[in-house]
């Protein structure tokens, strides 16, 4: 998936009130947190307390992986939060 796609399916689909396009931070309270660091991607998921849930960190080589793995992990954070409210 490149970048333009990936923003595409964001905006398509609302997914923009849980993504965030850096590290996490004491601000990133249930974000999908997408971002590089020294050539390698990350995905990370942060809890209610921006705290980083392990199991969620994926790393790849790749943009194009990282972004639709994003975007599968944008779309069960809508589901889930949205269902609990």
């Amino acid at each position: 998936m490149n970048e333009s796609v990936f923003d595409e399916v964001v905006q398509a689909e609302r997914l923009e009130r849980w993504l965030t396009r850096s590290e996490p931070t004491g601000a990133t309270a249930n974000r999908l947190c997408l971002f590089e660091r020294d050539g390698t991607w990350y995905t990370v998921v942060t809890d209610e307390r921006a705290g980083v849930i392990e199991t969620t960190r994926r790393s790849y080589r790749d943009r194009s992986e990282a972004l639709a793995d994003a975007v599968e992990g944008l779309r069960f954070l809508r589901d889930f939060l949205s269902s609990r409210t």
